[in-house]
C-alpha cells in the first residue's frame, strides 16, 4: 500500500512544469530506517521530494529497574520541500511524515522484580509486554542538509534534523499467575505510568540520514 502511494506521488510530481530539468531517485539509510526517495526540481532553489522508509532493529535497555528487549519498527511515508538558498548543495528542508513508527518491548523475568513498587516473583508476573505508539499520525519535520548530486549523475546526500511525532502512548500487559488480581493490576497500571513518563522525550526525535542519488 505504501509503495503504491509512493509511486503515485512520484508519477504526479513528474508532470509538474518546472524551470529546471532532471529527475532523481535515491537510496537512504539513517535513524529513520532504510528508504527510497524520488525528487524533482521546481526551480533552481526549490525541490520536491517524496519517499518511503521501512526497517527495524532490536536493543536491550533497562527501564524502571526491569530489563527489556525493545523492537523498533520504522515505517513511514515522507513528503518534503527543499530550499537551496545559494542554488548549491546546501538545503533547508520542511516536510511531513505519515508516521507508523512504533516500538514493542518484552521482559522474560528470571528473578523477583518490582512492579509499581511491589515485589513479585517471575511466576506471578509472567512475561511483561508493552506496545508503544505515537499520538500524531502526521508528523512535521525540519532539517538541514547537503545534496552533492545536483550537478552530477551520481552523488551523496546528508541530512539531519528533528521529527515531532507526538507523545508516545504505552500499553503494558503480563501473563503470569496474578492476571485479574486487583492489587497486581493496580501495580501494573502504576508501572505503565512510570514507563510513560520515562518515554516522554520520544516526542521529538532527532534524525540523520545518508543517501546515494542517481539523476536522469
Amino acid at each position: 500500500m505504501k509503495l503504491r502511494a509512493f509511486l503515485f506521488f512520484a508519477a504526479l510530481v513528474a508532470h509538474v512544469e518546472a524551470g529546471a530539468e532532471g529527475h532523481a531517485v535515491g537510496a537512504k539509510i539513517g535513524m529513520l530506517g532504510l528508504g527510497i526517495e524520488y525528487a524533482y526540481p521546481l526551480s533552481e532553489r526549490l525541490v520536491i521530494r517524496g519517499g518511503v522508509h521501512s526497517s527495524g532493529y532490536s536493543f536491550d535497555q533497562t527501564e524502571s529497574g526491569i530489563d527489556y528487549e525493545f523492537d523498533v519498527n520504522w515505517d513511514s511515508i515522507s513528503a518534503a520541500l527543499d530550499f537551496h538558498p545559494t542554488k548549491g548543495a546546501w538545503r533547508i528542508t520542511a516536510g511531513l511524515l505519515k508516521n507508523d513508527n512504533g516500538l514493542s518491548m518484552q521482559s522474560n523475568l528470571s528473578d523477583d522484580v518490582s512492579v509499581g513498587g511491589t515485589t513479585y516473583t517471575p511466576a506471578e508476573v509472567g512475561t511483561l509486554r508493552g506496545d508503544i505508539g505515537f499520538d500524531d499520525n502526521i508528523a512535521p519535520f525540519l532539517g538541514l542538509g547537503w545534496d552533492w548530486s545536483r550537478t552530477k549523475r551520481f552523488g551523496l546526500t546528508f541530512d539531519f534534523g528533528v521529527v515531532k511525532q507526538g507523545m508516545p502512548t504505552i500499553s503494558l500487559s503480563a501473563d503470569g499467575g496474578l492476571i485479574g488480581d486487583p492489587a497486581f493490576e493496580a501495580d501494573l497500571a502504576a508501572e505503565e505510568a512510570e514507563l510513560q513518563e520515562a518515554l516522554d522525550d520520544l516526542d521529538l526525535v532527532p534524525f540523520a540520514t545518508v543517501g546515494l542519488v542517481f539523476r536522469f
